[in-house]
């Protein structure tokens, strides 16, 4: 039996709200699942080791040249000989593309005014196979990380930079918290480096800090395993540390960012940026980690 699942979506927690699917299918169909996602998911290094999936192939989704690109991805699909493939969105283009390809049994899922992803794929996933009830399995293998040296992972912006909490903001908390025998890893995507100039001239000499823009992701998902703690912008990495299971904390703005690390773990902590002031953000963050 040969499973595929297609998953157009570009994120990192994008990619764990589709773990009790995949799960799931392996389980009924006792075999692992081939997967067609996005680059920017990293499902490459996020689900290796879980004995899930078999072949991941990064596809592309974007929208420019739609006939080609329906084309392409029909041709990606045939790839696999699938008896069974999953798409997990409504789009119709990606459902043209499914449609004229050579699976066997061919399901996608249906179109919603659920914004919430994690509670999408969830729902949709009940109601195509006809479950009852399906485990809310966001797990990711991890190691257990001793506290008698803290080790904290602050991601400092988030996907589009929408909901980023403000460089001055991580400043004052990173003078804070970066004392004693803390371990402090800064995190922002290398795209974002010219954003960060002055954290970057004010922390760089502190031999207790160190900066992950210039690492691959492979070394980033390791760092973010061997953390206790992960602290930041509601984003993918904030995620991630809730799948691993770290004591984590997310500062979120509803008017930009939903709760999806809660959906993966729900003893993650949230502060409401735009509630809450600056300065009492910082001290929350500051008795969390103590």
């Amino acid at each position: 039996m040969k499973i595929l699942v297609v998953s157009p979506y570009r994120g990192i927690g994008d990619l764990i709200f589709h773990l009790p699917l995949l799960r799931f299918l392996k389980k009924k169909y006792k075999t692992k699942i081939n997967l067609i996602t996005v680059h920017n998911s990293k499902a490459k290094f996020i689900l290796k080791g879980e004995n899930l999936v078999s072949k991941i192939v990064y596809g592309d989704f974007n929208r420019q040249k739609v006939l080609q690109k329906v084309l392409d991805l029909k041709n990606e699909i045939n790839k696999f000989n699938s008896d069974l493939t999953v798409l997990s969105a409504s789009s119709k283009r990606l459902k043209a593309s499914l449609f004229f390809s050579n699976a066997n049994t061919k399901l996608s899922f249906s179109k919603s005014k659920e914004k919430d992803l994690s509670k999408y794929i969830y729902n949709e996933t009940i109601k195509k196979f006809n479950l009852k009830k399906l485990e809310k399995n966001y797990k990711l293998n991890s190691k257990i990380v001793s506290n008698k040296n803290k080790k904290i992972f602050l991601n400092i912006d988030s996907f589009h930079n929408q909901n980023n909490w403000g460089e001055q903001n991580y400043i004052n908390l990173i003078n804070k918290i970066a004392i004693n025998k803390n371990k402090l890893f800064i995190n922002f995507s290398p795209r974002n480096k010219k954003k960060f100039l002055s954290i970057m001239l004010k922390m760089k000499k502190k031999p207790n800090i160190v900066f992950t823009y210039n690492k691959n992701f492979k070394s980033v998902l390791e760092i973010i395993r061997n953390c206790n703690y992960v602290i930041g912008n509601e984003s993918g990495p904030i995620c991630l540390g809730a799948a691993f299971r770290k004591k984590v904390l997310s500062i979120y703005n509803p008017k930009t960012t939903p709760k999806s690390s809660k959906t993966i773990y729900n003893k993650v902590s949230f502060i409401n940026s735009a509630k809450v002031k600056n300065p009492i953000i910082q001290n929350k963050i500051i008795r969390f980690i103590d």
